[in-house]
């Protein structure tokens, strides 16, 4: 029966995921992606453009990455 299925063996340590709250059963990357430095609106902190935004996006979601911390100050 396929509901029962194992998941695939993980391909990089972002896809081990970890139980961030075991009421609401939510599994996040050990390693969260700070976004604070994405973008150019805070030029103060640090700041990427679009491409290269794009570019740590893309790169981190492939590597199983799902916990990315958009919080403002």
């Amino acid at each position: 029966m396929d509901l029962f299925k194992l998941p695939p063996p993980a391909r990089t340590g972002l896809e081990r995921y970890r139980l961030l709250s075991p009421r609401a059963g939510v599994h996040v990357s050990p390693i969260a992606l700070g976004g604070m430095s994405i973008g150019s609106k805070w030029t103060h902190m640090g700041h990427m453009d679009r491409e290269s935004s794009f570019k740590l996006l893309d790169a981190y979601f492939e590597n199983g990455g799902n916990f990315i911390d958009t919080a403002n100050l």
